[in-house]
């Protein structure tokens, strides 16, 4: 029960290897081969969006758990913890986009005479944009940080004050994500196309973030089981887990379909041409990007055996985690990198470098404390949990 995740110096040094590596390599690509300032801030605001979405979803993940009063996901909930770890440092990243407004946001000039984007002014203007950034992080650095404390007292103590205090801050976390999530996924990637917009796009986002977070959770159970950690986790909770991708895997695929059929039975031109630029020019990723997000967990993991076989899990949550950027790439890369939007050696050392920094802060953060909260109230009925 007091076991610690030892978050040894190989593999800190492979982390940091493997990021300075890909540094140099993207360093050169754009020295060299000059892939032009829309591709490149466009990969930053693609991987800033994946890996804040993972953060932000383990908070979800954490939140509506404690609120429900569910006992199963105790043993494992260190993981989602580490992961909100990563909020403040996508927030640093996040701001760095200021740099690449006027290459990503048509709304940002000034000199553009267009009726549509004249009449969001009020909503988009760079000063406004900073101001709600600032907002949201203030809010969920605050809200994740408060949560993290008051289970971390758990560890040492069994009052059960600090397991109420940690309820009530997941709620409030719940209540300001269910608004933000929406309104960051307006700003930062609906406004790419200015002229377009879609009143389902923050729960197609916000389902997104969550499918990408119960992958990456899964992966980093096989992961720490693999190293002899989590003696106590069972293949009960390997089940849940693997219930709940494939669950919210169709679910998201109901937002998909939603979205884009009633687009389709609409056909308003400020509406379809969204739809017209991915299907008529990236096709290839579009069709790609629903196969791999819908059919390999649906077929994946439909029967029972399939979502008790923790390998087998832990293989559908890594294509997971891979169709999700596919997703996040077809949201941004078209508006925000126009016609140089392409998946090359560019993007994957980007990708890398950002799931290296990652990995490493998520990793450190679980070596700080036992991988085990012994003291919460459920702890028991996770350790007796049958699925």
């Amino acid at each position: 029960m007091d076991e610690q995740f030892d978050f040894k110096t190989r593999y800190r040094n492979i982390l940091l290897i493997v990021l300075g590596a890909c540094f140099f390599i993207s360093l050169g690509i754009i020295l060299i081969a000059k892939p032009g300032a829309s591709r490149i801030w466009a990969n930053v605001l693609l991987n800033n969006q994946y890996f804040l979405g993972l953060s932000l979803g383990a908070g979800f993940f954490l939140a509506i758990h404690r609120l429900a009063l569910s006992g199963w996901h105790t043993l494992i909930q260190r993981i989602p913890d580490a992961m909100t770890t990563f909020i403040p440092v996508a927030f640093i990243l996040m701001l760095l986009i200021y740099f690449g407004m006027h290459h990503l946001y048509i709304w940002t000039d000034n000199t553009l005479a267009d009726a549509v984007i004249e009449g969001k002014k009020g909503w988009l203007n760079i000063p406004f944009f900073f101001t709600r950034i600032v907002l949201y992080f203030i809010g969920w650095i605050a809200f994740s940080w408060l949560m993290r404390q008051n289970y971390s007292s758990l560890m040492t103590s069994s009052d059960i004050k600090y397991y109420n205090r940690g309820r009530m801050f997941a709620g409030l976390f719940l209540a300001f994500y269910a608004i933000t999530v929406s309104a960051s996924s307006w700003d930062w990637i609906m406004s790419l196309d200015a002229r377009w917009y879609s009143t389902l796009f923050g729960w197609y986002v916000l389902i997104g973030m969550f499918v990408t977070s119960l992958a990456f959770i899964t992966l980093m159970i096989w992961f720490l089981k693999r190293l002899g950690y989590l003696k106590f986790v069972r293949i009960d909770h390997v089940h849940d887990m693997a219930i709940y991708m494939f669950a919210f895997s169709i679910f998201w695929t109901y937002q998909w379909f939603a979205q884009y059929e009633l687009i389709w039975y609409g056909h308003l031109p400020e509406e379809t041409s969204y739809y017209i630029t991915r299907v008529h020019h990236f096709n290839v990723i579009f069709f790609i990007n629903l196969g791999v997000n819908f059919l390999v967990p649906f077929f994946g993991l439909i029967t029972y055996n399939s979502k008790r076989n923790l390998n087998w899990v832990a293989l559908i949550a890594a294509i997971l985690l891979v169709g999700h950027w596919l997703d996040y790439w077809l949201m941004i890369m078209p508006a925000g990198a126009g016609e140089k939007a392409t998946i090359g050696v560019f993007e994957i050392c980007m990708t890398i470098m950002y799931v290296c920094l990652f990995l490493f802060i998520v990793l450190k953060s679980l070596s700080a404390r036992p991988l085990v909260v012994k003291n919460d109230p459920f702890i028991k009925e996770s350790l007796n949990y049958e699925s």
